[in-house]
């Protein structure tokens, strides 16, 4: 998996866009994520470390405007200089998952992208409807779909996660005294728990339980969740809920929940793209584009 470390346990597929035209927001950031793909907006200080994320479940959108701003406004001369040097990096290590587009067509900067044979599209993604149109025609295609069903699962696991008090009501059985837990890691669809003492030993499974999580920063509270799992050998237990169902939990608290789960993915990219170790030979992005805008 190429996106696997501490923060991140179990991974959606990954895919890098360097130069995201729009600001997506985080409704349609996580509506992404519902359908296994966590887009993660790469920065230049990203983009050499590609390489680091690379794998069946990862693809990559390099826009050739972000790349080279300033060159359009110069000799085509200059822009297919840059197109060359972006097509050796593409070919480089992912050119079979990889896609350039650009709003701006030259015919020239085109053929080096299909000499390379590199996707190359035409398309001005300023506005939303033309860039989910985008996402859906060149950019799923790229993914090895058959290589993992599509899945809106995944394990994270906040940096804060030793910070989390959690506190668990038996909804069958309201009599009964509140227990108390840590978290372990979180998912789309539901929580880990090690238990903090032995009374959780006569829960069963497909109980309903009432959850509330809390740390110094924020307050979730699932007002109900299912046993799924219970590992006494390790203490634990996993309960499961409908994260779009308010019978299960609040907008707000799904919110909140959605918004922990986004920020631990985006940490755990940045975390995996530092991994990368310096190479003699290692492409920067800016400097090229930066040192093609001097020559203009």
């Amino acid at each position: 998996m190429a996106l696997q470390n501490d923060l991140v346990q179990a991974a959606p597929k990954v895919l890098c866009w360097y130069g995201v035209p729009i600001l997506l927001t985080e409704s349609q950031r996580f509506h992404l994520l519902l359908h296994d793909i966590y887009l993660h907006a790469a920065s230049g200080s990203d983009i050499d470390a590609f390489p680091q994320l690379n794998g069946r479940t990862t693809a990559y959108v390099f826009s050739f405007d972000h790349y080279a701003p300033t060159l359009r406004a110069h000799s085509e001369t200059l822009q297919i200089a840059a197109a060359k040097k972006l097509a050796r990096y593409i070919n480089s290590f992912c050119s079979h998952n990889s896609i350039v587009v650009t709003r701006t067509l030259s015919p020239r900067v085109e053929e080096v992208f299909h000499q390379a044979d590199i996707c190359f599209a035409q398309k001005d993604l300023t506005y939303e409807k033309p860039f989910f149109q985008f996402l859906r025609t060149h950019v799923l295609p790229l993914f090895h779909r058959h290589e993992r069903p599509e899945r809106n699962y995944l394990r994270v696991v906040p940096k804060e996660v030793s910070e989390f008090r959690v506190f668990l009501k038996n909804l069958g059985r309201p009599g009964d005294s509140t227990l108390t837990a840590r978290l372990v890691n979180l998912s789309l669809n539901g929580v880990q728990l090690k238990m903090e003492d032995s009374r959780y030993a006569h829960l069963d499974l497909r109980e309903a339980m009432q959850i509330t999580m809390r740390s110094p920063k924020v307050a979730i509270r699932i007002g109900c969740a299912f046993i799924t799992r219970i590992d006494t050998a390790r203490d634990e237990i996993a309960v499961n809920f409908n994260l779009h169902d308010r019978s299960f939990i609040e907008e707000r608290d799904a919110q909140q929940l959605q918004r922990i789960v986004l920020q631990t993915l985006e940490q755990g990219a940045r975390r995996e793209l530092m991994r990368k170790a310096e190479s003699p030979g290692s492409l920067e992005m800016n400097e090229i584009a930066q040192a093609l805008a001097r020559q203009a």
